[in-house]
């Protein structure tokens, strides 16, 4: 061997010693480095998102909580388990322990804390009946919003967050390395913050059970006609976060919210015409002749008293819902009157709610059109023809009605809390002057008489005053049986000191039963006796 070549075999020989020498060092003398050196198996338990509340703020969602448990693969702690469990979750959970993974699963009461289990208390995002569903909407499974308010304030519902989670150490054959207790962390107390809405759970939820019996396929809309505040929001057929997927096999559609969806008006919009005529300077104590049916050029028009209601003022043509006064209103007024207020009463724009949420414009015949044909305008008079609005649109008209005039800024959102539970309101918006007091003032004797002396009757109490108009709203399509009309009621109560106005959309009234007279007054008695009872009456 050269002298070269045993100089460099003594350099290896050193190096590889010293490298032996340091790994014998590393392991006596640095057991805690290496056992944090282990992989870490971290199990979510739960995850949050920030809280949808009523105007109370009281939670409409994260309103329930529950407890679950994180444990590593042990027949001791899987048997500590079973009796606080269903059997379906067990099962899961035991396969998930056999294959040697810790697991986490839910528990129907809490259990006593052993080695390598953690016990959490965490938020569930539904309960078993989610109020207002259409409003609120639901998440994917990766608690992403994809409908109402969960979609419009995704981002800041996900800012409030959190998740429960526990770090389990693994050794280097893969299993739980046992005597190293799991890592926990909980920041789901985060998500006490999120978005204050309008909505009165109370009143949502007589809305929900009373509409219900009443309508089939519909909505109901509640509104404060002072503050534009909407109390409550429903549409028929309903749904469930839970039974989404059985919703969309039903195709009765169930997921759309019919409150912000556009129908055929019919005489509700009479409230439009009169409000316009008296704004025009025509007093109400004008009459018409009805003689049942009206030529107006080649169409000819029939009233719903096919004999007449022969002469009548606004006030009893309001009350009869007379189709052939209405038309030679607004042939006395012009079209360019009807038109200028339907627009001023709401009818040319949309209502928006929050991003992606609202009520899409209401569709309404051009000026153009209404000139260029006097027939065209007869239609619109009474509610007929190339006009659909959506019941949130006839609520805002009504509350104009109630508000002496000035139309009050709809609205959903009250607010904001943050993670801290601190709430801050926001401001709704000013409301704007579409009619003069007086007219509005002429407008709400109308309505009462509509249910006094009219064809309101049947949404008349004897627990209270109330006052509305009635619709039936021809669409030119065949349902099942029978051709499919929209019956409606948009109306208020008391009627001398209006503290709700409520909108009943019954779809379809021929082919599915739905009363909207009768949903309102059944509504709005529950309403009276929830307001009674809460200030301590009988």
């Amino acid at each position: 061997m050269t002298k070269k070549a045993r100089i460099m075999l003594i350099l290896l020989s050193a190096v590889l010693t010293g490298t032996l020498a340091r790994l014998f060092y590393i392991m006596r003398t640095q057991p805690a480095d290496a056992a944090a050196a282990q992989s870490v198996w971290t199990v979510t338990v739960a995850e949050s998102r920030g809280t949808i509340y009523d105007t109370q703020l009281r939670p409409l969602v994260n309103e329930t909580k529950e407890y679950r448990a994180a444990l590593a693969p042990d027949a001791a702690l899987l048997a500590e388990v079973r009796g606080a469990t269903d059997d379906e979750s067990y099962a899961r959970l035991r396969t998930q322990l056999e294959s040697g993974a810790p697991a986490a699963v839910r528990l129907q009461k809490p259990i006593a804390l052993r080695t390598g289990l953690r016990l959490y208390y965490v938020p569930v995002r539904y309960g078993k009946r989610l109020l207002a569903p259409h409003l609120i909407g639901y998440t994917d499974s990766g608690l992403n919003g994809v409908t109402g308010v969960e979609k419009a304030f995704d981002t800041l519902l996900r800012q409030y967050g959190g998740a429960a989670a526990a770090a389990f150490t693994i050794n280097g054959r893969g299993g739980c390395m046992t005597g190293v207790e799991p890592v926990s962390e909980d920041t789901t107390g985060r998500s006490v913050g999120g978005v204050i809405l309008t909505i009165d759970r109370d009143i949502q939820t007589i809305v929900e059970d009373t509409g219900a019996a009443c309508l089939p396929k519909g909505a109901v809309v509640v509104l404060d006609p002072y503050s534009g505040a909407i109390r409550a929001m429903a549409s028929f057929p309903s749904f469930q976060p839970s039974t989404v997927a059985d919703s969309i096999a039903a195709d009765d559609g169930a997921l759309v919210n019919r409150a912000l969806s556009l129908y055929d008006c019919g005489s509700v919009f009479k409230i439009v015409t009169a409000a316009s005529a008296l704004e025009a300077g025509v007093p109400a104590s004008c009459s018409f002749d009805c003689a049942g049916r009206l030529a107006v050029e080649d169409t000819v028009f029939h009233c719903h008293n096919r004999l007449g209601h022969q002469q009548q003022t606004m006030i009893q043509a309001m009350a009869n819902s007379c189709n052939l006064y209405f038309i030679q209103l607004a042939a006395q007024i012009g079209p360019k009157a009807l038109y200028s207020m339907a627009n001023n009463l709401g009818f040319g724009r949309a209502i928006t709610l929050a991003e992606s949420l609202g009520a899409p414009t209401a569709i309404l015949p051009s000026l153009a059109a209404l000139e260029a044909s006097p027939a065209a305008t007869a239609n619109l008079s009474f509610g007929q023809g190339y006009l659909m609005a959506s019941p949130l649109h006839m609520a805002q008209l009504v509350a104009t009605v109630v508000n002496d005039g000035v139309m009050p800024p709809v609205h959903l959102v009250q607010g904001f809390v943050d993670e801290n539970g601190q709430a801050a309101e926001q401001a709704a918006g000013a409301g704007y002057t579409v009619l003069t007091p007086d007219t509005a003032r002429q407008l709400r004797k109308m309505l009462e008489a509509v249910l006094t002396s009219g064809t309101g009757k049947a949404a008349a109490s004897p627990l209270f005053s109330a006052a509305g108009k009635t619709g039936t709203a021809e669409t030119g399509q065949t349902g099942q049986e029978k051709s499919v009309v929209q019956g409606w009621f948009a109306g208020y109560f008391p009627a001398e000191a209006p503290r709700y106005v409520i909108v009943v959309l019954a779809e379809d009234a021929n082919n599915t039963g739905g009363n909207a007279s009768a949903a309102f007054r059944q509504i709005a008695e529950a309403l009276y006796r929830f307001g009674t009872d809460s200030a301590g009456g009988s």
